[in-house]
């Protein structure tokens, strides 16, 4: 429910009395179980982050026999979800705290070493980092130029990052 305020009204539409009102709720109710509302903020955005990072794991997961890990990685940035928009206001509006907060820098970066380790599990030769960082920006510029980012252009960029002799 946290999470649906911010993406409507943002974060700072997300007080104790919206979310506690969307959730039908008593407002004393929230603040016994989340003691502040930054609390709320990061257990929600805790759970955003493991659930964004989930589609990575999968498509990192265990490959069949001669299955190329970037073709696993090409099927990830083209599938497009159905709350794509969502995902995209959410990631915004924590990539703004985790500029501003230390604590939700720390989030990013286990998030970002998480990737990178689950890219590293079958791409070696190029840090998991920069493919993660390929990955998610062309996930950005997908969302905003769907016609100029198609599959094949990701398939290629991936290819030209990633020689066949740097997977597994």
């Amino acid at each position: 429910m946290t999470l649906d305020i911010i993406e409507e009204r943002g974060l700072a539409g997300a007080t104790y009395r919206t979310i506690a009102a969307a959730a039908d709720v008593p407002l004393g109710s929230m603040t016994y179980h989340f003691p502040n509302r930054d609390d709320l903020i990061f257990i929600a955005f805790e759970r955003f982050a493991n659930d964004l990072f989930s589609p990575l794991d999968e498509s990192m997961g265990d490959l069949e026999p001669g299955e190329d890990p970037r073709e696993r990685l090409v099927r990830m940035i083209v599938t497009d979800s159905h709350d794509r928009r969502r995902d995209m206001v959410l990631l915004a509006e924590l990539y703004v705290l985790a500029i501003r907060d230390e604590r939700y820098a720390e989030l990013m970066r286990q998030w970002m070493r998480r990737a990178k380790d689950a890219v590293s599990r079958h791409i070696h030769g190029v840090s998991g980092h920069v493919v993660d960082a390929v990955q998610e920006g062309i996930g950005l510029q997908r969302y905003f130029l769907p016609q100029e980012f198609t599959e094949d252009v990701v398939r290629r960029t991936l290819h030209d990052l990633i020689p066949q002799e740097e997977t597994t």
